[in-house]
């Protein structure tokens, strides 16, 4: 890694040492004075090898799980082509690339560019990102992937075709830059991106199955212009984005239902055209050569002014719904900070930031009735600011401790009073109007020994504000009795360890140990969390038994835990409270890796991975059925059974063999082994028959495989030049 670093940081320094002796020559004379002299250590760098790779292989076996962004999900031959070209004309100082990688595949990319060393410079990317569900369904329905949806009738049991949910998005991008002079500098960036496919959705109250339809351009467009000079830098310039999509609402009906019929139908809506527009201004100076400030201050507009499809439908919309939503969100941020060095062991760091988000979207009344709903247009204002400092004792030890506060106004959306009480007749979650969170921190940094490195930093964060606002609602039905996790009283603790050993030149280990515990006030609210844990532990070896064999070793582990508190209420009385749950939500993780590299002569080098993960979510839960006596219920309700865990496990192993000097060129061989299994019941029934979406209505069945296995075998050669 640190033999990386170094060539990159060569490289970078050589190009900028060109680019500003070849704009200088131009802004003087007119004409492209003589090359400077290369070092010899940066001379390999002005001609980088090309090299283009043909191959084959042959994919065996299912892997829907481990293929969900690549094309490959079953048996299946794959071409392999790949290119990296590199020219450089020495006499015009200029570049041309052409970068290629699975040109054969659905997830290839591509790039081609061309730059003028210190004057300008022009790419072109391409990417394509497939992304498909790991499933299947077997399915009737009609039309799905489009706006207009016929569902069976009758309901199909799963006997349907097979339909598979998935995305699949192209992506151009335009980069470009011109040196004005030396100090001056503007840049270009256009990117087009259109997505098209499917992804799970669904409608209604009760489980039926349905995709949304996709269809979506997204626009971008950079520009900036930056001045780098010997003290001060700055930079400004516009960003602006275009979201289309071509599908305004999806109509559902069922098959031989009357369509003249408005009940027949069930309509939902898609994402709404929008756009964006940023104007920046950034920049830093530098007093001295140990104090230094920097800034920040955009202003972002943000609108949605698509017409709203479902206001042209006789008889759905309310009168008082819009046409039009106007959507408008005005963003202000500024932010300003200063690093200094007082003191030669001494270095302080201080930020503020102001950031205004202003929805001035109208609150319309969008359901009339006996339950009367309005659209909720969310402002908020928020102040921060951090002042931090690093001390360098004796004996290679360093302290660094802050302290971060923010503070937060926070609209409070105030949907209906109907009997002009001054209470909100809508509302159902509690919110506040005030939120502060000051965050403590404090870390030491030591070298033990020229072996031995560690730091072990502690954090402390307390989280409060106004008292939470209170409604009809959530006075008349303890439904509402909750405190939303983002905004609760909460605080939090966290300690990080982490040590650095280096007992011999050819051996390297690493651990990292974390701990986290959240605690939010159980006064605020009876429902809603209340604690929540995280660990994490991890360790990394390197040994190089000779220069030509290298060992590599690393497990991690991480438990996270989250108690919770909630409830359940009749669903045609809600007034009527049937019981109270106690919540203990877990997520384990534990990941093991070997690998191994040798050298066994000039040409030949082969190579060896194992990867093992194992996930587990687990739910505890107890339901109180009395909740005015819990001493009465048994453990568990008679006829409930609770959720089980899920438990899934991937392993995967690849092995390669390279040789070198095989004609022009590098042969390769490689092989993958997948496998990946799951309890996973999502997609069950409670006696593990497969899911089956509304038997009474649409009949769909989704199919996952819980084991997966594949293997990859290929062939590829490699031949490079200059």
């Amino acid at each position: 890694m640190h033999k990386t670093k170094t060539v990159l940081t060569l490289a970078a320094c050589a190009s900028l040492g060109l680019w500003e002796g070849l704009a200088l020559a131009e802004e003087t004379t007119g004409d492209r004075a003589p090359l400077p002299k290369m070092s010899e250590t940066a001379a390999p760098f002005t001609k980088p090898d090309s090299s283009v790779t043909l191959g084959i292989g042959f994919w065996d076996g299912d892997r829907q799980k481990n293929g969900m962004f690549e094309r490959v999900q079953q048996s299946e031959t794959v071409g392999i082509l790949d290119a990296d070209i590199n020219l450089r004309d020495d006499a015009s100082g200029s570049w041309t690339i052409l970068k290629a990688r699975n040109l054969t595949a659905e997830d290839r990319e591509a790039k081609i560019g061309y730059n003028k060393q210190g004057v300008w410079g022009v790419s072109l990317d391409y990417n394509e990102i497939p992304r498909h569900a790991p499933y299947t369904v077997l399915t009737k329905i009609i039309g799905l992937g489009s706006d207009k949806v016929t569902m069976p009738n009758p309901q199909s049991n799963g006997r349907g075709g097979d339909f598979h949910i998935g995305t699949d998005r192209e992506r151009f991008n335009l980069e470009s830059f011109r040196f004005i002079n030396k100090e001056w500098k503007f840049n270009l960036g256009l990117r087009y991106e259109k997505k098209e496919g499917t992804r799970h959705w669904g409608r209604g109250s009760a489980p039926e199955f349905m995709v949304e339809p996709i269809d979506w351009i997204t626009r971008q467009a950079d520009l900036s212009l930056s001045y780098l000079g010997k003290e001060s830098q700055l930079t400004g310039g516009y960003n602006g984005s275009w979201f289309e999509n071509a599908y305004s609402v999806v109509d559902v009906i069922r098959q031989g239902d009357n369509p003249a019929t408005l009940a027949n139908h069930t309509y939902l809506s898609t994402p709404l055209d929008n756009n964006a527009h940023q104007f920046f201004l950034q920049g830093a100076h530098s007093f001295t050569p140990t104090t230094r400030a920097n800034f920040k201050l955009s202003h972002t507009r943000a609108k949605q002014n698509e017409h709203l499809a479902t206001a042209d439908i006789v008889g759905l919309a309310a009168a008082t719904a819009p046409t039009n939503l106007q959507g408008e969100v005005d963003t202000l941020l500024a932010t300003v900070g200063l690093t200094a060095q007082p003191l030669p062991k001494l270095r302080l760091l201080a930020n503020l930031r102001y950031n205004d988000v202003d929805d001035k979207t109208p609150p319309w009344l969008v359901v009339t009735g006996g339950t009367q709903v309005h659209s909720t247009p969310m402002s908020s204002e928020t102040f921060s600011g951090k002042l931090e400092g690093t001390y360098r004792l004796t004996s290679g030890v360093s302290l660094t401790a802050g302290m971060e506060h923010k503070d937060q106004d926070r609209q409070i959306p105030f949907g209906n009073d109907t009997n002009n009480d001054g209470m909100d007749d809508e509302r159902f979650v509690p919110f506040r109007s005030d939120l502060k969170e000051t965050t403590y921190n404090i870390q030491v940094r030591n070298s033990l020994s020229d072996t031995l490195n560690g730091s072990l930093g502690y954090q402390y964060a307390v989280r409060d504000g106004s008292t939470l606002s209170q409604s009809v609602k959530i006075l008349g039905n303890t439904q509402g009795k909750i405190a939303p996790f983002f905004i609760a009283d909460r605080v939090r603790n966290k300690l990080r360890m982490a040590m650095d050993w280096n007992p011999m030149p050819d051996l390297d280990v690493q651990f990292v140990f974390e701990n986290a515990h959240d605690a939010y006030d159980t006064e605020d609210e009876p429902f809603g969390r209340r604690r929540g844990e995280a660990r994490l532990y991890s360790v990394d070896v390197d040994y190089a038994f000779t220069k030509k064999l290298l060992f590599t070793a690393w497990y991690s582990h991480d438990d996270n835990k989250m108690w919770q508190n909630s409830g359940r209420w009749d669903q045609t009385t809600p007034t009527i409270h049937e019981a109270d749950k106690f919540s203990l939500l877990k997520d384990r993780g534990d990941s093991f890796g070997l690998g191994v590299r040798n050298q066994l002569n000039p040409d030949v080098k082969l190579g060896a991975n194992y990867q093992w993960t194992e996930t587990e979510s687990i739910h505890n839960t107890r339901v109180v059925t009395d909740p005015t006596n819990p001493g009465n219920d048994p453990a568990y309700p008679v006829g409930l059974n609770p959720l089980g865990s899920i438990t899934s496990l991937s392993t995967k192993v690849n092995a390669f063999l390279e040789m070198a000097n095989v004609g022009p060129g590098l042969l390769r061989f490689d092989y993958i082994l997948e496998h990946w299994k799951t309890n996973d019941w999502t997609w069950q029934f409670a006696n593990g028959t497969p899911f089956i979406y509304g038997v009474d209505r649409d009949g769909s069945k989704v199919l996952a495989r819980p084991v997966q296995t594949s293997e990859f075998v290929g062939l590829r050669y490699t031949t490079k030049f200059q």
